[in-house]
């Protein structure tokens, strides 16, 4: 049955819809999150940035542990099913990590607005992203499902944790979710798992300095935010890629790699923009 609803969501393909849902796929991708969370982070709001970030980190983290303990094929290969970005289909198929991800993010945002708009927007996106995995041939109606559901669980299960950090300014709580990730690795020795883990070590340890020793305040001019953007994702960039180059192909240098990012966006990029860009507003230069 589910087969003959991918094919019947198939059947009205063409090649705009190709394009189209390949763009909206990747509203679900790590790149469109982390340059969001970033953003958010670095020009919007601070501890909304922190929040978003820990619920899509560990989530994907979640996500990663579901696909191995649940190891259901995907329909990449199955007779009268097309499959398109292929490459982007990383794991095994349930859940969708596309639409858990999108879930993740736009929850996320639905519980922090709570405007009518956001609402419109975020289900919005959520079913188009979760329709574009199955318009391209690369997951099973359940494993949208289950990952628009898991995604809507787990920023709950996220922000209370986070939540009750921030009320008892006892931060540590946040390792109930750190840690077991970290011990995971024994388990889960793949790419994927490892990536996120080091951005998440990164973060939180980022988070832990940032809020004791730089204090970082997001507000500042239009020029100066537009400045922060460009440079912090500029170095971003460029740290991804080179430290690629430098460091050797395994597991670990991934972890590494992912570990010095999240270290960039929660207490590099911060501690510059205050120590810099404060100076400049002071002198009006912004």
């Amino acid at each position: 049955m589910q087969i003959e609803i991918i094919k019947f969501i198939q059947s009205m393909k063409s090649p705009f819809l190709d394009v189209f849902f390949q763009i909206v796929t990747m509203t679900g991708e790590e790149y469109f999150y982390i340059i969001a969370a970033a953003i958010i982070f670095w020009c919007v709001n601070k501890k909304f940035g922190y929040k978003l970030g820990f619920a899509l980190l560990t989530s994907t983290i979640v996500n990663t542990v579901l696909k191995d303990l649940v190891n259901s094929a995907r329909p990449i290969g199955v007779s009268g099913i097309r499959s398109l970005r292929i490459q982007t289909a990383t794991g095994q198929s349930f859940p969708s990590g596309h639409t858990q991800g999108a879930s993740t993010f736009w929850v996320s945002w639905i519980v922090q607005v709570r405007k009518r708009w956001i609402y419109i927007v975020g289900i919005t996106v959520i079913l188009l992203v979760a329709y574009s995995r199955m318009y391209l041939g690369v997951h099973y109606p359940i494993d949208v499902i289950g990952g628009a559901a898991i995604g809507f669980i787990w920023v709950f299960i996220s922000n209370y944790i986070f939540d009750y950090a921030e009320t008892t300014r006892k931060k540590w709580i946040l390792m109930v979710m750190v840690v077991p990730m970290l011990i995971g690795m024994i388990f889960f020795k793949e790419k994927t798992y490892y990536t996120i883990s080091g951005t998440v070590l990164g973060f939180y340890i980022g988070y832990l300095i940032e809020s004791k020793y730089v204090q970082y305040e997001v507000r500042n001019t239009f020029a100066a935010q537009l400045i922060k953007v460009v440079f912090g994702l500029t170095i971003l960039i460029i740290l991804k890629s080179a430290l690629k180059v430098i460091l050797p192909i395994s597991v670990g240098a991934d972890f590494l790699r992912y570990f010095l990012i999240g270290l960039w966006i929660t207490v590099g990029a911060p501690y510059l923009f205050k120590r810099f860009m404060g100076e400049v507003k002071q002198r009006g230069l912004l």
